[in-house]
Order: C-alpha cells, then sequence, then structure tokens
C-alpha cells in the first residue's frame, strides 16, 4: 500500500495500524507505534518500484488486424514459427523470435528442439559422474558410460555450445578403467589356470 508521498507504508500485524518506512529497507524490526507489539517484517524490493501498467494502451479497431488470443487487442506482432497474429501481450520473446506460447509448448515439449528446452542433461557429466564416483564398480559404469558417450555425442541437448574436454576426459577414464579391469581379470584368471596346472 502506498501513502499520497508514495511513501511505502506498511501494517502492523497487530493493530493494522500504518508504519511509515520513509526508506529502502530490506528488514523492519522495530515496536508498532500505536499497540507497542514488535513487528518484525522482511520488506521486498518490489514494494520500493514503480507498478507495471499492465492494461493495454488501446483497443482493436474493426478496421485492424486482432490478436489470436486477445481479439479485443490489435496485433503488433506475428509469430515465427506458426504466423499467427500476436498483440504484444500474448508475444514471448525468445531469443531473436516472436512466438506464441502454443509454439513455444510444441517446440519446447514435442519438438525437443534444443534452444527450446526446459532442462538440459549433460551426459558427458553423467558420463564422467560413473567413471569417478562410482570408480569400485567401473567394471559396469564405465560400458555404460561408454553408452551414453556415444549416444549422445551427436544429439547434444544443452543450452550453448559446450566445450568436448569433458566428453573427452570421461572416454578416456571410461576406456582406461575397462582396458585395467580387463588387465586385472586376464592376470586373475593366469593366476588360476596356473594354479591348477
Amino acid at each position: 500500500m502506498e501513502s499520497a508521498e508514495a511513501e511505502p507504508i506498511l501494517q502492523c500485524p497487530t493493530c493494522r495500524s500504518a508504519l511509515s518506512v520513509n526508506r529502502e529497507v530490506k528488514e523492519v524490526d522495530e515496536h508498532c507505534p500505536v499497540c507497542r507489539s514488535e513487528v518484525s517484517l522482511r520488506v521486498f524490493p518490489r514494494l520500493y518500484r514503480e507498478p507495471v501498467n499492465t492494461m493495454p494502451s488501446k483497443l482493436a479497431s474493426d478496421s485492424e488486424a486482432k490478436c489470436n488470443f486477445y481479439p479485443e487487442l490489435p496485433a503488433e506482432k506475428v509469430c515465427d514459427e506458426c504466423g499467427c497474429f500476436l498483440s504484444e501481450k500474448a508475444a514471448i520473446r525468445w531469443g531473436s523470435l516472436d512466438l506464441c506460447l502454443p509454439c513455444l509448448h510444441r517446440l519446447r515439449e514435442e519438438k525437443k528442439s534444443s534452444a527450446f528446452v526446459a532442462r538440459s542433461a549433460l551426459h558427458d557429466n553423467r558420463a564422467l559422474a560413473l567413471v569417478t564416483l562410482l570408480a569400485p564398480l567401473s567394471l559396469f559404469t564405465a560400458p555404460v558410460a561408454i553408452f551414453l558417450l556415444l549416444k549422445n555425442r551427436k544429439n547434444p541437448e544443452t543450452f550453448e555450445p559446450r566445450s568436448a574436454v569433458m566428453w573427452w576426459l570421461a572416454m578416456f577414464l571410461s576406456v582406461a578403467w575397462l582396458i585395467v579391469w580387463t588387465v586385472l581379470i586376464t592376470a586373475w584368471t593366469s593366476l588360476i589356470f596356473a594354479e591348477f596346472s
């Protein structure tokens, strides 16, 4: 709530009397001037911002193109994916594209386009974790890590291009662990056969 001087006004939680805060603060820890109860409030920065005008500046006339989603508003943009008319309220700016909400949903959830993914699976990090954090089990985790690395090599689902260092490091460690296990198993079986012969 704001006063006539546009100073943020807070209320005492006990008696609802106004507490004037004439400076930008993060917390209020004091006593109410009316009921003397202790007031401890956390003030969010939005309290000090100018209110955002969410009302459209003008409505569409009969001679104008209208927004497909808000027919009372004039069309100001066109969806770069499907070509439908969009008002400023309906348009979603994604990078350099203006999109409608159904197209953004389709690109993210159905087409799984890498520029629109909601979350990114870093398969090289997963593979590296398999051969480092689970090193004692690397006889089983190293082949899984190699599978993850090779399967997702051509189609990385990342927001931005990544360096290949993690991929090569994970691949090197996976192959190294397989070689170590192969040598150990070969030496162990040769010792067993030598003992029986």
